[in-house]
């Protein structure tokens, strides 16, 4: 088992040390009035790369949907959209089909996505698999959806990284960007339109950087947030810090350390591979691989979800999705996440 370079622990040690669980693992089996929301989510298998949205106090998830438990490679037929009052239950709301978007036919690689809001309609980024990146927009969170572009918003050869794995970051006044790319991440303004590039993008730099492959390598799907006078670019279970969306970013390592996750968690699946992983993929740190998400707030708490295939009936092609509560520290860093079973406590309304 490989782990993180910071800590090792082996699975005996923390099996035993979990009998002996501080109280933020122990709290779960005690009784309580509290919600829990429960990991995995309470969401179908194959729900996964969570992007978590709050418009008018509702969360909105927009993922993508691995197609089989018995998919040989990345099979996903289209985009969903689920909505909840408390993290705890979801009701599904909208699918995207590729049909509906400029590709106008079929596809077996509907990839990443995220969305968010702006003058009053809501706009949708999609991966249509490796190569292109594309926008619709509807007047409600979850459709119907139109593309206004007809084409690509960012295609292929446009950067020299894998145009993918778009994620959205909002500023306050509404000014947004948009991240994407693997390995190397990319970042530009989007027009007030929010369906064209107000500028060329830019490549983001990140010293000293990290993910689940080796030192030196990121991964896919980067992410973006903000919190007070810090930038937060993710990528899986990986992050750095800057001062501006553009970095440079300082990478702090991964999230998710073997002591902090519950046991049931921690099964060949997670730390090594019961199946075989996609053609290509060899990570050193099974336990942050494909760890596909988002950061959000909502309620007064910051929150993040993310891939899993830990549990029965998952494998690397066919996922669920969880979640966990996140920290920060005094410097801005983040707290190591604490993945358990029972979630997190659902956010309570204010008032």
């Amino acid at each position: 088992m490989i782990i993180s370079r910071r800590r090792a622990l082996t699975l005996p040690l923390l099996a035993s040390a979990w009998s002996a669980a501080p109280a933020w693992a122990r709290e779960a089996g005690r009784g309580s009035r509290l919600q829990y929301t429960g990991n995995p989510l309470r969401l179908p298998m194959g729900v996964c790369d969570p992007q978590i949205r709050i418009f008018d106090d509702v969360a909105w998830l927009y993922a993508t949907h691995d197609a089989s438990p018995t998919s040989r490679t990345f099979t996903m037929k289209d985009w969903q959209i689920w909505r909840s009052d408390n993290l705890v239950n979801w009701s599904h709301e909208g699918t995207l089909r590729p049909e509906q978007t400029y590709f106008g036919k079929p596809s077996d690689h509907c990839w990443a996505t995220d969305a968010i809001r702006r003058n009053g309609k809501y706009y949708l980024y999609f991966s249509m698999g490796p190569e292109n990146i594309g926008v619709v927009v509807s007047d409600a969170p979850a459709g119907p959806w139109r593309d206004p572009l007809g084409k690509a918003l960012i295609a292929k050869g446009q950067v020299p990284t894998e145009t993918r794995d778009p994620g959205i970051l909002q500023e306050a006044d509404g000014t947004s960007y948009i991240v994407f790319g693997t390995y190397d991440f990319y970042i530009a303004r989007l027009s007030e339109d929010m369906i064209s590039l107000a500028e060329t993008p830019r490549r983001i730099t990140i010293a000293d950087p990290e993910g689940p492959y080796r030192l030196g390598k990121t991964d896919d799907k980067p992410f973006l947030h903000r919190r007070g006078k810090y930038y937060y670019l993710s990528w899986g279970t990986y992050y750095g810090i800057g001062t501006s969306p553009y970095g440079p970013f300082q990478c702090k390592g991964p999230l998710l350390l073997p002591e902090n996750v519950e046991p049931s968690f921690l099964n060949d699946n997670s730390m090594r591979g019961r199946y075989a992983p996609p053609p290509g993929f060899k990570p050193k740190n099974w336990l942050n691989f494909d760890r596909h998400g988002s950061f959000f707030k909502w309620r007064g708490r910051w929150f993040f979800a993310c891939n899993d295939q830990s549990q029965e009936g998952t494998t690397p092609l066919f996922r669920q999705s969880v979640i966990f509560n996140v920290h920060y520290l005094r410097d801005g860093r983040i707290a190591p996440l604490k993945l358990m079973a029972n979630g997190v406590i659902s956010p309570k309304k204010s008032g």
